[in-house]
């Protein structure tokens, strides 16, 4: 799979204008061992780097929360590492306007696992997103400066992990689009979650093959709230 097919896959997915080739690698062709963790200036960017004003005006008004999200998800959440520009104001590709969702692009380090390759893929997509999708969306819409913003339209969410027992480490990865009241909605349980789905807009990977809409379920699931890595909380301020 040369570089110039993986590109354009994934921009044609997500519209990100400035997506990088090691990006574009690192999303579809995955990595042996865990992701390799980019600094918060990386997993951000900076306001030039939209095409709009609008987005800039975004980024530049909310680049403080935009960093303790980062700081949030570096801290709280094991084996996920943000993507390098995986945190900024993204304009999904079927999009007629300007419109801008908060994007969070990760990338999990899902060990080969038999048990959990046996399951059908809306399973294995079910389970990442119901573990880390919901869990970032909570993070998202707890920004209330980006919440309250007329300027933001939804939010989004980006998942990838290895797809199981792929010998050229491929990645699987979900692309995940809801509008803004929605998820508020979601979060603060007046939303149910088949609601939420049916919502949303969502597209399934196979590394750069697009597969489109598969059916999702989102479920409990209080991995990340009750589960600390040792020495890493006690080390750090950031509230989990």
């Amino acid at each position: 799979m040369d570089r110039v097919t993986i590109r354009r896959a994934l921009r044609a997915a997500l519209d990100l204008k400035y997506l990088t080739v090691a990006t574009a690698v690192a999303i579809a062709l995955g990595c042996g061992g865990p992701a390799a963790a980019v600094p918060a200036d990386e997993a951000i960017g900076t306001p030039d780097q939209y095409s709009t004003a609008k987005a800039r005006t975004l980024a530049s008004t909310h680049h403080t929360q935009l960093v303790s999200l980062y700081d949030s998800i570096s801290t709280c959440l094991p084996w996920v590492n943000v993507n390098t520009r995986g945190i900024g104001f993204r304009k999904p590709k079927w999009a007629q306007e300007d419109d801008r969702y908060l994007t969070t692009w990760v990338l999990i380090d899902q060990k080969d696992d038999a048990r959990f390759g046996a399951l059908p893929v809306e399973r294995r997509a079910s389970a990442m997103f119901s573990r880390y999708g919901v869990d970032l969306l909570r993070r998202m819409t707890a920004l209330k400066g980006v919440a309250g913003d007329g300027g933001l339209q939804g939010y989004g969410v980006v998942l990838s992990w290895t797809k199981p027992g792929s010998d050229q480490k491929v990645n699987e990865s979900l692309v995940f689009w809801v509008d803004k009241a929605t998820a508020q909605g979601f979060v603060a349980r007046r939303v149910p979650a088949a609601d939420l789905v049916s919502r949303a807009k969502l597209n399934y990977f196979d590394g750069t093959d697009e597969h489109g809409r598969i059916a999702l379920e989102v479920w409990e699931d209080n991995f990340t709230t009750t589960f600390k890595v040792k020495d890493t909380a006690a080390a750090s301020a950031q509230t989990c």
